[in-house]
């Protein structure tokens, strides 16, 4: 009978093996290819496992792991994991991942990126004092690109409030301040989400009768400085999408509610250009021409035509200056659907809708040529001008 301390040299073997295999594991632990530690929001990752064909090459051959058909099954096994693992990670990385992260990253505001925005909207939210509100209605109406309506109040509040964000403008306190003011004039909210509301209605609660100027392309940076500044664009715009036709710094306060010194303010900031104007009428002498005179008041001058442009050479005329004209900063663009939204604020009006709306429409006075002068002339009466060369303008009228 052999000695109770003797060992065979095939278990000595095995328990080699064996130790070699317990510290090829332990180093596959300690050297992943993560470095071990908190990750991707704070999960521990789990130890890579090991391959069932490496512990089998590692195994003594003495203890059976040599069959060919549990080395067929080994092999099938680590296969399907295999692709289990290439099909699904791509999945989960996608599924998983943040929604706001991925809205950052498409709607990052870039020099290129605009806002489409209808001077007469952006006009009714400074007679209204709805401008801070507007400007989350239209920045949520932007960062709408599945054009669904609506966005989830913790996605606008992640977007618009979180520090880092491309599209931060506020706080959370003052953005819920400004979902109670612009509630049922912009949108709703219910369920968790706010439903914007169109632009037909929107302008509707902001008693715009209907959508005379052009609509431009503002820039998505302009609504993302001081509310100051977002005001100079909102009323630039009216200028950006109108002709250059003269109007007065009281009809500007009449359409705006925009206070004449408070304009020159906001056109410095939005940097508007303006353009002076002069009307030439007939000649200075005569009884027409002292009528004429008295009726302009100081603005009236006389002009003498030393080159023979307006007629005989050396003939004096009487003119006057007329209102600037503005060019906004904001380029043109498409009226899409204007026509449409138009219609829908008629049949808003005639069903009552539209509450306490006022029509700030300006009476025109000013034309591109002659012919359409005299047209409007034979319609309204008084003065109306066309435009000359640069700066002057020609009038028909009393």
């Amino acid at each position: 009978m052999p000695d109770s301390g003797w060992v065979s040299p095939e278990l000595l073997a095995a328990q080699q093996r064996l130790q070699h295999l317990q510290s090829i594991v332990r180093e596959q632990l300690q050297t992943p290819d993560q470095d071990v530690g908190k990750v991707d929001h704070g999960r521990t990752p789990s130890p890579p496992s090991p391959n069932p064909l490496t512990q089998l090459s590692l195994l003594p051959p003495h203890l059976g792991w040599e069959s060919e058909r549990v080395t067929a099954v080994l092999r099938q096994h680590q296969s399907a994991k295999e692709d289990n693992q290439t099909d699904w990670t791509p999945t989960l990385s996608v599924e998983h991942s943040s929604p706001i992260e991925q809205g950052d990253l498409a709607n990052r505001p870039t020099a290129g990126q605009t806002v489409k925005l209808y001077p007469d909207i952006a006009l009714g939210m400074l007679r209204r004092e709805q401008a801070a509100a507007g400007r989350i209605w239209l920045l949520l109406r932007h960062l709408d690109v599945n054009g669904r309506g609506w966005l989830d109040i913790d996605a606008a509040r992640e977007q618009l409030t979180r520090k880092g964000s491309p599209w931060r403008v506020c706080g959370w306190r003052q953005l819920r301040n400004l979902l109670n003011a612009g509630e049922d004039v912009f949108w709703v909210r219910r369920d968790g989400r706010i439903w914007l509301k169109s632009t037909a209605k929107t302008a509707q609660a902001l008693g715009v009768t209907r959508l005379q100027n052009r609509p431009v392309a503002l820039p998505a940076a302009a609504l993302l400085g001081k509310i100051g500044e977002v005001r100079a664009h909102l009323y630039a715009s009216f200028h950006s999408g109108r002709a250059d036709a003269p109007i007065s710094r009281a009809a500007l306060e009449e359409t705006s509610g925009i206070h004449r010194r408070t304009q020159r303010r906001y056109e410095k900031v939005a940097r508007v250009r303006r353009r002076r104007n002069f009307a030439i009428g007939g000649p200075a002498a005569g009884e027409n021409g002292e009528e004429r005179a008295w009726r302009q008041g100081t603005a009236a001058f006389q002009l003498k035509d030393y080159q023979g442009k307006q007629g005989a050479a050396g003939k004096t005329y009487l003119a006057w200056q007329l209102p600037n004209s503005y060019a906004g900063p904001h380029a043109v663009a498409a009226k899409g659907r204007q026509k449409r939204i138009n219609r829908e604020l008629t049949d808003l009006f005639m069903q009552g809708m539209t509450g306490n709306g006022q029509d700030n429409r300006l009476t025109r006075r000013f034309c591109g040529n002659g012919r359409t002068a005299a047209q409007l002339f034979s319609k309204t009466g008084g003065n109306v001008y066309w435009r000359g060369k640069g700066e002057f303008w020609y009038v028909i009228g009393d």
